[in-house]
């Protein structure tokens, strides 16, 4: 029997990461998703995972290793129809990622301080995830008019 399929026999090991906002969570440790490089402006978290919202395309990216930290993304392409990225090779290697269908894309929401406010999203550092490993990177996209703080309606979000 080859190493990978002994592997594949064996059941994958649950991880309880503490989350301040969504409470203990039981993953399975495969689902870990590693950032490298971590997220701009937190270069040392580098472990998390991608929890669903009740709405369709929203998420929440916990922080493995800091349960005070969470963001909440969005598929930007539900509220943007003209919106692309472009991930060149270098950002596709170091992803691991064969093609660019690999690759799922989602973007950090600001939410809003007081109910009078928007939420924005930053569309100009999108953060690209391998879909068949537990690899991503944030990105920036240097020449942009879309910007860190583009203006969203999440209410537009189906459940």
């Amino acid at each position: 029997m080859s190493p990978s399929a002994a592997a594949a026999l064996v059941p994958s090991v649950d991880v309880l990461v503490h989350s301040d906002l969504l409470g203990p969570l039981s993953i399975p440790a495969d689902e870990i998703i590693t950032f490298p490089a971590g997220l701009f402006g937190f270069p040392e978290c580098r472990a998390f995972v991608l929890v669903a919202t009740a709405r369709v395309g929203m998420f929440w990216l916990q922080s493995a290793e800091y349960g005070t930290l969470a963001f909440l993304v969005v598929d930007p392409f539900i509220f943007f129809n003209d919106y692309s990225v472009d991930l060149g090779t270098l950002e596709l290697s170091r992803l691991e990622a064969k093609e660019a269908a690999d690759i799922a894309i989602l973007t950090i929401v600001t939410l809003p301080r007081t109910r009078d406010d928007i939420a924005t999203v930053n569309l100009q550092g999108p953060i690209a995830f391998n879909l068949s490993a537990p690899l991503a990177k944030q990105v920036a996209i240097a020449e942009s008019d879309w910007g860190v703080q583009r203006p969203i309606d999440l209410k537009t979000a189906s459940k």
